[in-house]
């Protein structure tokens, strides 16, 4: 079985050796759409990451663009990007996250020919192909066989498995080399920077009291400028972004910990504890307790 992701994971936004193991960084998580999280907000990471939509429908966002997809799409995410995931009101969307290190098929050979076409440009972002990738193309039947493979190795996990990964996501990447697209590639925008800066702020101080204010400078735009840009890029306020990350952060705690709820509402940030009941029943449809006793009961 492909193990379940923990919400701790997305809920921390900026992953960075989180999904590494020891000498074989590749992992693969089943998500759920609203079962596991209501949606995957804005975040990025220094590894590759691969959304195959197995069923149900939504939307990737990929560096502020909004991909539709369906059962059977693949989005290949390159490090760096900005994105989020979304699943269609009322239709549960599955999927399998796919993150794995570009380093683990890197070379020590100074001239490597992948590395300086493949692996360096993906890192950069200047390899660039058809963004989701769709049934019915032979650069879907490629990539699809090639993680597929790699899916059946990993559960197998029959001595030597990893080689089989590594040649499994190599053909991945020669798809992907193969389907390039002729242009140059895009160096994030100043806005894709500063939507890194906040997220990383957040991450960093969200069990804090923060304000509209404190975000703006940290993007060193006025206040003003700031709410005009952030709403703009995300279709949200900073305010909803900032309660959102927060009560999936409770959320995760509610699930993963025995923490009473109180203790919940302040590792969160809330420190109201009736505003923080109220508004997670908003968000989540249930009561911090009911919502607790619906995975005690599982």
């Amino acid at each position: 079985m492909v193990p379940r992701m923990e919400l701790e994971s997305y809920t921390q936004y900026h992953e960075t050796k989180l999904h590494d193991q020891p000498g074989f960084s590749y992992n693969t998580y089943l998500c759920t759409i609203p079962q596991d999280f209501l949606r995957v907000d804005l975040h990025w990471h220094e590894q590759m990451e691969i959304v195959y939509v197995k069923k149900g429908s939504g939307s990737v966002t990929v560096n502020l663009t909004s991909l539709p997809v369906c059962a059977g799409s693949i989005v290949p995410i390159l490090p760096g990007e900005l994105h989020a995931i979304e699943g269609t009101p009322g239709v549960r969307m599955e999927y399998e996250n796919i993150i794995f290190s570009l380093s683990i098929l890197d070379s020590t050979d100074e001239n490597d020919w992948c590395r300086t076409h493949v692996i360096r440009p993906l890192e950069n972002g200047s390899l660039s192909f058809p963004r989701p990738i769709a049934p019915g193309t032979a650069f879907y039947e490629k990539v699809s066989a090639a993680l597929d493979l790699a899916d059946r190795a990993c559960m197998e996990k029959a001595p030597g498995y990893s080689l089989l990964v590594k040649s499994s996501l190599l053909q991945f990447l020669h798809a992907l080399y193969a389907n390039r697209c002729p242009k140059a590639g895009r160096p994030a925008s100043q806005h894709e920077d500063s939507l890194k800066k906040v997220i990383l702020f957040v991450k960093e101080h969200f069990a804090e009291p923060i304000t509209v204010e404190d975000a703006a400078a940290v993007t060193e735009y006025s206040t003003a400028h700031f709410m005009r840009f952030f709403r703009q890029e995300t279709g949200q306020t900073f305010v909803r972004f900032l309660s959102d990350y927060r009560l999936s952060y409770a959320s995760y705690l509610l699930k993963e910990s025995g923490d009473p709820v109180s203790a919940v509402a302040e590792k969160s940030g809330f420190f109201n504890l009736s505003y923080f009941i109220r508004i997670f029943r908003s968000h989540f449809g249930l009561s911090p307790g009911q919502y607790r006793r619906q995975f005690q009961n599982r």
